[in-house]
C-alpha cells in the first residue's frame, strides 16, 4: 500500500505515513485506556484502529511487523492453504468472521480496536477486487487527504 499525498495536498501537510502511524497509535492507545481529555468508545476505537491499521501497511519498515504477525498467526494454523487445522479456510471467511465479531461480540474499546487492526491487515488480503479491499481502499483515501504522503 502506497499513501500518495502532497503537502500541497494534504489537510494537515505532509506527515507522512510513518508519521500518521505514529500519531494514531498514540491516540489509540491513550483514547483506548481514557485517563485523559479523550475517551475512545467501541465504535471510534475501532475505526481509529482501522485507519491506525491501514497507515502501518502503508508505512512499512517497523510499522509492518503487526501485519506480518497476523500473515504469521494465520498461515500458521493453515488459512488459505486447503488443509489447515480447521479444514479449507480461506482468507475471506476470516474476513467474514471479523466482520461477525465486530457486529455480534459485546464489544469494550480494546476487544473493537483489536478486532479492527487485525482486520485492517485481513481484509485487503482477501483480494483487489473483493469486497473486503473497499474498507482498505477508503481508508488509504482518508489518510492521503490528511497527509499521509511517503
Amino acid at each position: 500500500m502506497y499513501l500518495a499525498a502532497s503537502a500541497d495536498n494534504a489537510a494537515l501537510g505532509a506527515m507522512g505515513a510513518g508519521g500518521i502511524s505514529l500519531v494514531l497509535t498514540v491516540f489509540l492507545i491513550l483514547g483506548v485506556k481514557g485517563e485523559g481529555k479523550v475517551r475512545l468508545k467501541d465504535n471510534p476505537a475501532m475505526i481509529t484502529a482501522f485507519l491506525a491499521g491501514t497507515s502501518f501497511s502503508a508505512a512499512g519498515q517497523i510499522w509492518a511487523h503487526p501485519e506480518r504477525l497476523t500473515a504469521q498467526g494465520l498461515s500458521g494454523i493453515g488459512v488459505g492453504t486447503g488443509t489447515g487445522v480447521l479444514g479449507n479456510v480461506g482468507v475471506a471467511a476470516i474476513a467474514a468472521l471479523l466482520l461477525v465479531l465486530m457486529l455480534c461480540w459485546k464489544l469494550t474499546p480494546t476487544r473493537g480496536a483489536w478486532l479492527a487492526l487485525i482486520s485492517a491487515f485481513v481484509w485487503p488480503t482477501a483480494g483487489p477486487g473483493s469486497i473486503w479491499a473497499a474498507p482498505g481502499e477508503f481508508a488509504l483515501g482518508i489518510l492521503a487527504m490528511l497527509g499521509g504522503g511517503s
